[in-house]
């Protein structure tokens, strides 16, 4: 039983009350009830469609409903932007119903962005068609999408229906893919439904748009002009998005009719673990009889809610359901549909339940971190709420910098206007690709497609020019030889899907998409589904196949990723010196190369293992500002981490982002270099975490001075000292959240905007040349040398490559010079002092501690031994060096030395990585013994492990001799190469074979 108005006061008072939710309550506001207002139809609706719609409730149509309904039967381009709950649906019901009752020709192609819409909204349009009399013959309603059967799809071909249900990805693939199938069918589409219009913004909007521009050519190829109905949530540029995104004018209709009750709303601050606060919050709401739904912010959040939840309550946890996608159709629907008939008293969902699904009655919604913009916040509150029944919806912080801005300005939360909308249609690697499908749907006509073609000139010219794109004779169509080329693209830029399949039941238990699967489903994670741990044994990328078993573990895992950043093109520049801003196009490629496992209840770190998996690469849009180095000195000279302060500051930009425009902060990478050589200067980047772009960050180039601005307003407001998750850590950073300089970011940000000024003296040590180190691809401007990243969302539509050689780091060495060409190699290798297993696996190399480092300078012949005491001093004789030459020196040695310094060897040091090289040619390891005993039939003198016992020993006289034969060896490995052009290796065969080597 659900409480009422009054029921719903006393259940606040009661949560204030609570010895400990209560104190972590930081805001509350109650948001007033509006009243409705009606309308009337002219003609009124045929009586058989009234008498339907009085049947269900509705004796009077709302003005809004009332005014998009008359612009739809004019034939009328429509877009109703009002709240959730608001009847919207009614206007693209309308005008199909009213035509089948006239017995009219005319069919209608609803698109809806979740197939668990679709299913929903097919429910109730055929509920409503019966109630009107109409019959299967009369009203056919199918919805055709990648759940349903194969026989369903050939008969739906057949025979299509007046109204058929599906989704932009269906309509690429399956529709578009086959249009000679469904010309007659075109031909007499009158009405294109885009519902939740909203959730057509960044790259999916860009693909969008091109399906749209596809489908609308070909119906008006068959004779039909159709109208499009389209609806949205609030926000600041519904009807500019929606011309940008179709090529339409629309009517628009903002104001709603229906009525709205009242809502409060809580902000809470938890005082430990959020997820601790969520739990305790659900469970109250749920003993007091509120349905209740929690929306969190990734899938194995969901989950491991869910799973926390059955630990504390079993009894509770059966009355309530996680949902997310991934999970398969049939146990979606069954969710749903328990979800209705109120047989859950409470869901805990991704955003996947966030539109516009019927899931019955709820009461109240919890919000586990804010969802990323105001939009979707207002979007998820009205989820809930009964009609003439007062809703709660409670945010509860997460140790984020935007959630705790938010706690401590809610009115910039609760006053806030909605985010603007961002859509490009001109991505173009999004519009080679669907040019490319549109010729092959039908040929391109330079007249009746001139409105699709001339804003893309640019790219049909080079794919003219490649020749995916080839001219028909005088006509001047352009066609296209690929076949199917459809299949060759993800809308949603989410890759090929992976099935998860149960070694011990013998069936599938979901799918995961894309390079997401790296992240939760490589060898040795913990995957959850439906509240079950499964741990995973296998991931076979070639047949698209995870294998797992279940399991009762008491840990859960996280991937560790890194990356690398490639500046491609400026495209903008801003100059109010001391600031330079630039925008442009980078390259991002990233690998997943490890794993942590975590505590179940208090989330401690038990161990870390490293992975070798494929790296992803994509190509997107960022922007980065300069940090001269007069800035530097001024940093150290104060005794400030000049690139802490710079990886502070950008991830407090990265978290401040979603205040400039419509993103997550997962949608959203960044990267912090001590140096970028061709600028010559330090350098903060941020980029859209998609595929050529989806407007982020040309968005907020536009106001970057005010973003920085708002950091340093940010890091003066929190409290800590040395920074926390508030303000300048990122619980997505790839580095660890280290080094981070919270006082250092304060100051560099304030001399960027020219709140205080260099002395003196940093600007004459600026003046002084210095030498670098030349790092990074050559290029005829820019090439990056990052030290520092926030790791970028999982690209939707990556580019594998083969994976590196272990243990850790995924990355490409600075350009090596030619042999001629260097006048200094340094050969090295260094010893540590503890082992992987007792700094918690090799994903933390930085804490292994070195015990003694050997450099031999090749051209003087000279051997030099460096003990910790010295690291520094053995840094600076490696970037002395042009040239640094080591086995597995990039992935190992390279990740122990930052651990002092925290800087990114690989990007600072010319560095020529023998194993890298062999694994590069073959494709499989080699060890350095192994290579020397078959090239050089010498043999090294110890292993590691001994290595290590030395150590414990305290005979480093011992491990320096060890250390330093590896260096002769590997001198020796590097002067026979570079003499004969080849390495010697035994082969699986057991025979002798030759390695070509290019030194």
């Amino acid at each position: 039983m659900s409480p009422s108005a009054l029921d719903l006061t006393a259940l606040l008072a009661e949560l204030a009350a609570d010895a400990k939710l209560g104190p972590e309550i930081a805001h509350r506001a109650f948001l007033p009830a509006a009243e409705e207002r009606f309308g009337e139809l002219d003609p009124p609706p045929p009586t058989a469609l009234a008498r339907a719609l009085a049947a269900r409730g509705v004796q009077h149509l709302w003005s809004h409903q009332v005014e998009g309904i008359t612009a739809a039967r004019q034939g009328r381009d429509v877009l109703v932007t009002t709240p959730t709950a608001s009847g919207k649906s009614l206007v693209f019901y309308f005008p199909v119903l009213e035509a089948a009752l006239a017995g009219v020709p005319g069919r209608a192609l609803l698109l809806f962005p979740l197939k668990a819409l679709a299913q929903d909204q097919k429910g109730k349009l055929r509920a409503l068609a019966a109630a009107a009399g109409l019959g299967p013959e009369d009203f056919g309603c199918e919805v055709y999408d990648g759940d349903t059967p194969r026989e369903a799809r050939q008969r739906i071909r057949q025979n299509p229906p007046r109204v058929l249900i599906t989704n932009p990805d269906m309509l690429h693939l399956g529709l578009l893919g086959s249009p000679d199938l469904w010309l007659p069918w075109l031909a007499e589409l009158r009405w294109v439904v885009l519902d939740e219009l909203h959730t057509y913004r960044g790259i999916f909007g860009s693909h969008f748009h091109h399906v749209l521009c596809r489908l609308l050519r070909l119906a008006r190829a068959a004779g039909a002009s159709p109208a499009v109905i389209a609806s949205s949530a609030t926000a600041a540029n519904p009807a500019e998005f929606a011309a940008t995104l179709t090529g339409r004018t629309f009517h628009w209709i903002e104001a709603s009719g229906a009525p709205r009750e009242g809502r409060h709303f809580l902000l809470l601050r938890p005082e430990a673990s959020p997820y601790t606060t969520t739990l305790r919050l659900l469970t109250a709401l749920v003993r007091r009889g509120a349905k209740t739904i929690v929306f969190t912010k990734a899938r194995r959040i969901t989950e491991l809610l869910y799973s926390w939840l059955s630990q504390q309550d079993r009894d509770l946890a059966r009355r309530v359901a996680s949902y997310r996608s991934g999970f398969l159709p049939e146990e979606r629907r069954a969710i749903e549909a328990r979800l209705a008939s109120g047989e859950l008293d409470a869901v805990i969902s991704t955003s996947a339940l966030e539109m516009g699904i019927d899931v019955g009655g709820l009461d109240a919604c919890i919000l586990v971190g804010f969802p990323g913009s105001v939009m979707a916040t207002w979007q998820r509150s009205g989820r809930v709420g009964r009609a003439g029944q007062e809703s709660l919806t409670a945010l509860i912080a997460l140790p984020d910098a935007l959630d705790l801005y938010f706690l401590d300005h809610p009115t910039q939360l609760l006053e806030r206007p909605c985010e603007r909308l961002i859509v490009d249609p001109a991505n173009e690697p999004v519009a080679r690709a669907h040019l490319v499908c549109a010729a092959a749907e039908r040929p391109l006509s330079p007249e009746a497609d001139r409105a699709y073609l001339e804003p893309l000139a640019a790219v049909v010219g080079d794919l003219l020019a490649e020749g995916k794109l080839v001219r028909l004779g005088d006509s001047g169509e352009l066609a296209t030889t690929a076949r199917r080329p459809q299949r060759g693209i993800s809308l949603r830029g989410t890759g090929a899907t992976t099935v998860i399949f149960d070694t011990g039941s013998q069936r599938s238990i979901g799918t995961i998409d894309g390079v997401r699967v790296f992240h939760e489903c490589h060898p040795g994670a913990v995957y959850f589904h439906a509240g079950r741990q499964y741990l995973v044994r296998e991931l076979d990328l070639a047949a698209r196949r995870v294998l797992v078993e279940a399991a009762r573990v008491d840990y859960y895992t996280t991937p560790l990723s890194e990356k690398e950043t490639e500046i491609l093109e400026v495209m903008e520049e801003l100059s109010q010196p001391p600031l330079e801003g630039r925008l442009g196009r980078l390259k991002v490629t990233e690998r997943v190369v490890g794993y942590e496992r975590k505590r179940l209840g208090s989330q401690e770190l038990l161990g870390a293992e490293p992975l070798e998996l494929p790296s992803s690469s994509f190509e997107t849009v960022g922007l980065w500002w300069q940090v001269p180095r007069a800035l530097e000195e001024t940093l150290r000279l104060a005794g400030q981490h000049f690139l802490g302060a710079l990886h502070a500051s950008e991830h407090a930009g990265i978290s401040l982002c979603p205040l400039l425009a419509l993103c997550d902060r997962g949608d959203i990478g960044g990267i912090s270099y001590p140096y970028q050589p061709q600028v010559g200067s330090g350098a903060v980047f941020i980029y859209d975490g998609h595929p050529g772009g989806i407007g982020i960050a040309a968005r907020i180039f536009g106001d970057l001075p005010g973003l920085l601005a708002r950091v340093i307003e940010l890091i003066e407001g929190c409290p800590c000292e040395e920074g926390c998750p508030s303000c300048i850590q990122s619980p997505k950073c790839g580095n660890g959240n280290r080094p981070l300089d919270k006082q250092g970011a304060r100051r560099v940000l304030g001399l960027l905007l020219g709140r205080e000024l260099p002395p003196r003296e940093a600007i004459l040590a600026a003046e002084k040349p210095v030498r670098r180190t030349e790092a990074g691809p050559r290029r005829p401007e820019l090439g990056p040398t990052p030290a520092a990243s926030t790791p970028s969302p999982s690209p939707p539509a990556p580019a594998l490559e083969p994976p590196s050689p272990p243990p850790r780091k995924a990355v490409v060495s600075p350009a090596r010079k030619r042999p001629a060409e260097v006048e200094s190699t340094v050969l090295f290798d260094l010893e540590t002092l503890r082992s992987a297993d007792e700094v918690g696996g090799w994903g933390k190399a930085h804490k292994m501690g070195v015990a003694v480092g050997v450099v031999c300078q090749l051209e003087e012949g000279r051997f030099e031994t460096f003990g910790e005491s010295a690291v520094r001093e053995l840094v600076e004789r490696l970037r002395s060096a042009d040239l640094v030459v080591g086995f597995n020196v990039k992935r190992f040695d390279y990740k122990v030395l930052s651990g002092y310094t925290g800087e990114d060897y690989n990007r600072l040091l010319p560095t020529l990585d023998l194993l890298e090289e062999v694994y590069t040619k073959l494709g499989f390891r080699i060890g350095m013994g192994d290579l020397a005993t078959a090239t050089l039939g010498s043999t090294k003198s110890a292993d590691g492990l001994q290595s290590l016992a030395w150590v414990k020993e305290g005979r480093l006289d011992l491990v320096a001799d060890y250390c330093r034969r590896d260096v002769e060896i590997l001198r020796d490995l590097y002067l026979f190469g570079r003499r004969e052009g080849y390495l010697l290796y035994d082969d699986r065969r057991g025979g002798r074979s030759r390695l070509p080597v290019d030194w």
